[in-house]
């Protein structure tokens, strides 16, 4: 069940950041730092909020077990671009979770389920701490970016990205690492990242044309992400394949678990119109994404495949999202308000209704000042 409460973190993080333009002239810097604030519900298999309906065989009865989860997430995240060249820049993405709550709620029509769903599930979970690091570059393949302009007006590039496993993965099982209550730690740990490394191929560009002295942008992305299997220290759950057994049971029956995360695919396409000439941005898009079914590998086969696809429960995934935001710029050096450019981004992003499953929806702001330094 932990896994819910991190695999779409990861991709909301790592979509988070935009900016005017998509990359930044030779021996400039441009350093960003982003607020952001964010909460979601789980979205089942009908795209509706948590996951219903789920049968549990007790005995010789069968149950009826609906759970709902809601996030609310504070990051604070920095990125740091150079170009290199007047064609290629360097990326380093660094996000920090100030404040991450879930909250676990549940009902079903049996009183014994109830009591183990209080003892192993709290309601509340909380956790902070650095999350998985990106670092990438890009290159432009054809034609001019809208920053330099010319005779060419769009742009093509390319980009790959690395990604470093630094937030807190899940603790592994031990029956005899308990609180005072006899519950496992792992029951009450709220894991920041997957513990996985991966990489993600990007292709990205833009059409750009002047229209009564101002710009217009129509910008497209896409990219796909792939992960490295590793071994992981699986969630344990009484829950597992219809039986009711012991936690300490089933994870001694599992042994080391290999993980494979499922493939990642993204798209996005944004318009964007400058409001007040060399001032005032303003941007709407629409992006998706779907992810392939995980896989486990364990001393357990039924385990492995009640972990991947189960009644109403899935983790192939989709998500969608519309997002809005007005970038106000002080680049130009002859209108230019103190000695040192930055650009201020206020945005709002929303998950749309019935397209997002398996994951969370979540409903965004965020508020992103960035500045620009020469380095001869």
């Amino acid at each position: 069940m932990n896994r819910k409460s991190y695999l779409s973190l990861f991709f909301f993080i790592g979509i988070s950041f935009s900016q005017t333009h998509f990359t930044i002239p030779q021996n400039v810097w441009r350093i960003s730092i982003q607020q952001e604030i964010a909460t979601g519900n789980w979205k089942g298999n009908d795209g509706r909020n948590g996951w219903t309906d789920f049968s549990y065989q007790l005995d010789t009865s069968k149950y009826i077990i609906n759970q709902q989860w809601k996030n609310n997430i504070n990051t604070r995240s920095f990125l740091v671009e150079y170009g290199i060249t007047n064609k290629s820049n360097i990326v380093i993405k660094v996000p920090i979770i100030k404040n991450f709550d879930q909250y676990h709620t549940w009902n079903s029509a049996s009183a014994k389920i109830d009591s183990l769903m209080q003892k192993y599930y709290p309601t509340n979970r909380s956790n902070s701490g650095l999350g998985d690091i990106t670092i990438g570059m890009n290159l432009l393949f054809v034609g001019n970016p809208a920053w330099r302009g010319g005779k060419k007006k769009y742009s093509i590039y390319g980009g790959l990205d690395m990604i470093i496993p630094f937030g807190e993965p899940l603790m592994k099982f031990n029956s005899k690492d308990v609180d005072k209550n006899g519950v496992p730690y792992q029951f009450k740990q709220l894991p920041i990242g997957k513990g996985l490394s991966g990489w993600r191929l990007r292709t990205f560009g833009e059409f750009y044309r002047k229209f009564k002295g101002r710009l217009i942008n129509v910008n497209w992305k896409a990219h796909v992400s792939v992960f490295n299997r590793d071994i992981v220290n699986p969630p344990i759950s009484f829950l597992s394949v219809n039986q009711l057994i012991s936690a300490d049971s089933l994870s001694r029956s599992l042994g080391n678990v290999l993980f494979e995360q499922g493939m990642q695919l993204y798209g996005s396409l944004s318009g964007q119109i400058e409001l007040l000439p060399r001032k005032i941005f303003f941007l709407v898009a629409m992006d998706y994404m779907i992810s392939g079914r995980d896989k486990y590998f364990s001393n357990n086969d039924s385990w492995d495949k009640w972990m991947v696809k189960r009644e109403n429960y899935d983790t192939k995934q989709f998500l969608s999202s519309q997002l809005i935001k007005f970038n106000i710029v002080n680049h130009d050096p002859f209108d230019r308000i103190g000695p040192l450019p930055f650009e201020i981004e206020i945005g709002a992003r929303w998950f749309v209704p019935l397209l997002s499953k398996n994951t969370f929806g979540y409903t965004s702001s965020w508020i992103r000042f960035s500045t620009y330094l020469q380095a001869w």
